[in-house]
């Protein structure tokens, strides 16, 4: 059983308005509704009309996309918050200054010590690879927060290990004395 309305609206068409009678309609004037109809690319039909929906997305545009985009970084904003407070946040660059200071001392001393060159060289390359663990860390939690799957861990884990045993060009202290047993 459909419930008929009295309504002065065609009941089989779509409604279709010019810019004066769209603008009383809407509170607002021809020229603000014509400059945000060219805003958006919007074309009148033959008759010079416009749809309703273009009227709506012309004075309101998207507002379902950025209630979408608003609440998604707000999340983001809200689990870095929960990261801070749990303490499960780490600065990088502090952790790396930290790290940097004690492997300035462990380098020293190992250069100090009476252990073979090789033994040297060992130790060297495993400090020096602390920096592309922590990258490959970083990288493996920004995949997890954009909620992609942590693919082939092991392979990544591989690859640093293999960058960390190459010759080094010294751009970190551990890396110059590594330089430096490297030279005969």
């Amino acid at each position: 059983m459909s419930v008929h309305t009295k309504s002065n609206l065609p009941q089989h068409e779509a409604l279709r308005w010019n810019l004066r009678k769209a603008s009383v309609e809407l509170g607002t004037t021809s020229d603000t509704l014509k400059k945000r109809l060219n805003q958006i690319s919007a074309s009148p039909d033959s008759d010079g009309l416009f749809s309703t929906l273009q009227l709506v997305r012309a004075l309101f545009g998207e507002l379902h996309q950025e209630k979408i985009r608003t609440q998604r970084a707000l999340a983001q904003k809200l689990e870095l918050e929960n990261a801070v407070t749990t303490g499960s946040f780490l600065n990088r660059s502090e952790l790396l200054k930290g790290l940097a200071q004690i492997a300035d001392a462990m380098v020293s001393r190992i250069m100090a010590s009476e252990l073979s060159r090789s033994a040297k060289e060992a130790l060297l390359r495993d400090l020096s690879s602390i920096p592309l663990v922590l990258k490959d860390v970083a990288h493996a939690q920004s995949r997890l927060l954009n909620g992609k799957s942590e693919e082939n861990q092991s392979d990544r884990k591989t690859r640093s290990r293999g960058r960390a045993k190459g010759k080094h060009g010294g751009s970190t202290p551990t890396e110059s004395a590594l330089a430096q047993v490297d030279e005969p």
